[in-house]
């Protein structure tokens, strides 16, 4: 069912944008906008989550760390980061997510990496840019990059979340989307197993950048959809900043609460 909303969705969105407004009415006819999340019928078809959905994927937490994303309290010392994060060494310089790995946010993120989750990946990366615009506008950023899988992993599963995300950020905050330019050339093992010392381990060189793209002096928009301990993100920060990156910030849909 999933992946025919997904069908009709996409169908619906590209009918009201280059095809006459009497198709667009009449696909919502016959198939009425359903929000992605819970299937509740919606009232305007621009729309991809209806309200109370949209309600609980909203920020909950109004502070947070803005070296590592982490929820914190109004009056901790975030000089040098937060609790979570002032003992690590991270190559990226900032973090902007839209809310934490838990509850229904956890849900969303799970039904967005699933095949026909492209829908849904659209949705987040528009509320995390409409949530965080202050965010984004207090940086100049020169071009937006998915983090990678390696090509194995994309050959099984062609949609890859990351991706989607990262394209529809870049195109919302009218930057250049680069999809190729960094690479992950070395297959690692899943992370959600491993512990944070091995997941640092593992990282290491697995990331290239496609040389044929200028990166001196840039500022780069890294896009995943969740950053658990950071080691992921801050391996292919490091990599693009050897690369000639002057600043690399890191955007994702959610965080991991606690990290290890």
């Amino acid at each position: 069912m999933v992946n025919v909303l997904g069908f009709v969705d996409h169908c619906r969105r590209s009918a009201a944008q280059v095809v006459s407004p009497i198709y667009a009415a009449a696909l919502d006819f016959v198939y009425p906008p359903e929000c992605l999340l819970c299937g509740d019928e919606l009232t305007c078809n621009t729309q991809i989550f209806c309200e109370p959905c949209l309600a609980r994927l909203k920020p909950r937490f109004v502070n947070e760390c803005p070296r590592c994303g982490a929820p914190v309290g109004q009056y901790v010392d975030l000089t040098k980061g937060c609790g979570q994060c002032h003992r690590e060494s991270f190559a990226f310089d900032r973090v902007i997510r839209l809310g934490v790995y838990d509850s229904d946010m956890r849900m969303a993120c799970l039904r967005a990496k699933a095949t026909g989750g492209s829908g849904i990946a659209r949705g987040l990366a528009t509320i995390l840019v409409r949530e965080k615009c202050s965010h984004f506008a207090g940086f100049a950023i020169d071009l937006a990059v998915p983090v990678p899988e390696h090509w194995t992993r994309r050959f099984l599963h062609p949609h890859y979340a990351a991706e989607t995300l990262s394209r529809e950020v870049a195109r919302q905050l009218k930057v250049c989307w680069r999809r190729n330019l960094l690479i992950k050339a070395h297959r690692t093992p899943k992370q959600a197993t491993s512990p944070t010392p091995q997941r640092r381990r593992q990282q290491q060189g697995s990331f290239e950048v496609n040389r044929t793209v200028d990166l001196a002096g840039k500022t780069v928009l890294l896009i995943d959809d969740i950053m658990t301990t950071g080691s992921t993100a801050s391996a292919a920060a490091r990599t693009l900043k050897n690369a000639g990156a002057k600043r690399v910030i890191v955007a994702v849909i959610a965080v991991s609460p606690l990290r290890k």
